[in-house]
């Protein structure tokens, strides 16, 4: 058994054991078989979990992009645009009901 996974480790496979429902438990068994097999199958699958499993967003992310920015400490000024715009023609324009 251990050169079993000493092999499986070289090849870039780990041995992992889960406790699940046991509803869950072939689906997480077809789920380990298809990232086994890799391939566009496997591609697809990691897709699929990665952002439901992903951690959620606080914001702070971007809290954290803005505070590394180059701009930081700068006196910036930003002012609202209050011109009126332009003027659109929508004569003849059909609208889908």
């Amino acid at each position: 058994m251990a050169r079993h996974r000493v092999k499986r480790s070289a090849s870039g496979l780990r041995r992992v054991e889960v406790t699940v429902p046991a509803g869950d438990a072939a689906l997480i068994r077809t789920a380990a078989a298809a990232f086994r097999r890799g391939g566009e199958e496997a591609d697809r699958l990691r897709e699929a979990l990665a952002p439901a499993l992903s951690t959620a967003r606080t914001g702070m992310e971007l809290v954290a992009f803005l505070r590394a920015s180059p701009l930081v400490g700068e006196d910036l000024v930003f002012e609202r645009d209050r011109s009126v715009g332009r003027e659109a023609d929508l004569e003849g324009l059909e609208i889908p009901e």
